[in-house]
């Protein structure tokens, strides 16, 4: 079996024995760790900046995916042009 198979295959293993933390949403291994690593040992003013620095994040990268789709549709446009 190719090597990226089994990296694949392994990947697939781990995220199912992973679960949503009820607190952040991050999924972590509830059968080795009780609490969440990202949010167990937080409070809840803590964890309001953890969930708004995702937040931010989770736009950033949103904003990223849509300037480099307009950057593929206009370079696509240019060489159909040519």
């Amino acid at each position: 079996m190719p090597f990226y198979i089994e990296d694949r295959l392994r990947w697939a293993r781990e995220m199912r024995q992973k679960s949503p933390c009820k607190r952040c949403g991050r999924l972590y291994n509830h059968h080795i760790k009780a609490t969440c690593l990202d949010c167990g040992t937080l409070d809840s003013a803590e964890l309001r900046d953890l969930l708004r620095q995702k937040a931010v994040i989770t736009a950033d990268l949103r904003r990223m995916g849509w300037i480099f789709a307009g950057l593929a549709l206009a370079l696509l446009l240019f060489l159909w042009w040519l």
